[in-house]
């Protein structure tokens, strides 16, 4: 939403909102001038010519209910993104997990070579400064994505990413099947896919398209093995001889069986070699050349709350919005495979309800990566509690194959707890888009404190 009203600020048009909380991206807004409130009144409305919502909004909002019985047009966000899509060429990202980062990288190409592409992103990255979204002059507009509501399914873009398919919002969708095919909508809809050879579900994607382009990572599994040349994997852009130490992550790049050249990224793990593959694939559908775009890529920095480094003092402190069983996997390995710790410890905050109810199963095999895992109360976001459904379902199931986890529900225990267990060595790592980044930054300042 927020991102939504910065562009629409960027096109010289008047613009007002509300939120239930303050935060970074309702301060930022209103520092450059446009107004947001806190809370939600029926005086806010003014009259406006147009209300636009998320699904986090209630039907039974008191704005949307005064805007509607004032004959005001109402739309949901995913409306307005799509009629934004049709005002450029558009690059839409999407993905279970990874798209942040992908769109960051895809904008931070294009602007790098003169093309000035309009962007919206789920969070900034210091590669393209303090605001994650932006109307830029040219004639590119690269947007992630949101398949939570089904809504993507009718935009229209000229490319199409898909990072990959995982379990997710199927109190939604009901069905892994259905999400696929919610998926292969959105592919259909454009001009070209760029699709991961390395997903399971991309043949059924790629049946959709009427032109698509492959990524992938050869012998993934065994990033640290030096190969003479990369086995064939089927994609148009493979990665081979992948390298991590600490943040950096290095590899070498083949297209069509022809050597383009090195990724170097100040990011780790190999799923973000899978992020760049796709960023580099849509810059070579834009015409850039993989050389100036692998220079890029060298400076590339993370948006925020991607394995953010907040201290790194002795102990390393990172916070993570990663909230998915994948997403918590890939991470801990990336952390084991980097900076080989004496220990690492994963904080969890389970976000949703819902997502809680039909993933419990797969949190305690992502995490037991872990040597200790903190578990805290649910992030419910817009969710009404579902009896039964609570933290204790992920330490339960956890604490009959791991022997080292506590459960601490609120932010003050969880601090508590580590400053007296975290010893010089260790690898602390949080997870969630709630609110456990308090607990993370307290710890790091006290990190800090110690220097």
């Amino acid at each position: 939403m927020s991102a939504l009203a910065w562009i629409l600020h960027d096109q010289g048009l008047a613009v007002r909102g509300s939120d239930l909380r303050e935060n970074a991206r309702t301060r930022g807004l209103r520092a450059a001038g446009v107004p947001v409130h806190r809370g939600h009144d029926p005086a806010h409305l003014e009259p406006p010519a147009l209300v636009v919502y998320s699904s986090a909004v209630r039907p039974d909002n008191v704005e949307l209910r005064a805007a509607r019985a004032a004959g005001c047009p109402v739309h949901h966000r995913q409306e307005l993104l799509a009629a934004l899509l049709a005002l450029r060429r558009a690059i839409g990202v999407a993905g279970t997990h990874g798209k942040t980062t992908t769109t960051a990288m895809v904008a931070a190409l294009l602007g790098a070579a003169g093309l000035d592409p309009a962007y919206l992103i789920g969070a900034p990255t210091p590669t393209l400064g303090e605001r994650h979204a932006r109307w830029g002059d040219g004639e590119w507009l690269v947007a992630e994505i949101d398949e939570s509501d089904g809504h993507f399914t009718r935009f229209r873009t000229e490319i199409a990413v898909v990072t990959n398919v995982g379990l997710d919002h199927l109190s939604h969708y009901r069905s892994e099947a259905a999400l696929v095919a919610a998926f292969a909508r959105f592919v259909a809809r454009s001009r070209v896919a760029v699709l991961s050879a390395d997903d399971p579900h991309t043949p059924a994607l790629a049946r959709h398209a009427k032109r698509a382009l492959t990524f992938g990572v050869s012998g993934a599994s065994a990033p640290s093995a030096r190969a003479r040349r990369p086995p064939a994997l089927g994609a148009d852009l493979v990665a081979y001889d992948v390298e991590q130490h600490r943040l950096r992550t290095r590899a070498r790049l083949v297209f069509r069986g022809e050597a383009v050249g090195e990724l170097e990224l100040n990011a780790p793990g190999v799923h973000n070699v899978r992020n760049a593959l796709a960023a580099l694939l849509v810059g070579h559908l834009v015409g850039l050349d993989f050389g100036p775009m692998l220079r890029t890529l060298r400076r590339f920095r993370l948006p925020e709350r991607r394995f953010q480094i907040l201290e790194e003092n002795g102990v390393v402190v990172v916070d993570d919005y990663a909230h998915l069983p994948e997403q918590i996997e890939m991470n801990l390995e990336a952390a084991r495979r980097g900076w080989r710790p004496r220990r690492v410890i994963a904080v969890f905050q389970p976000h949703r309800y819902t997502r809680l109810s039909y993933l419990n199963g797969h949190f305690p095999r992502a995490l037991r990566r872990a040597d200790w895992v903190l578990v805290t109360d649910i992030y419910p976001a817009f969710e009404d509690p579902i009896p039964g459904v609570d933290a204790r379902r992920v330490v339960d199931a956890l604490e009959r194959e791991h022997a080292r986890v506590h459960y601490a529900p609120s932010a003050q225990e969880l601090y508590e707890f580590l400053s007296r267990r975290v010893e010089p060595g260790d690898f602390v790592i949080g997870f969630g888009p709630g609110d456990v980044w308090q607990a993370l930054h307290r710890l790091a300042r006290e990190a800090r404190k110690g220097r």
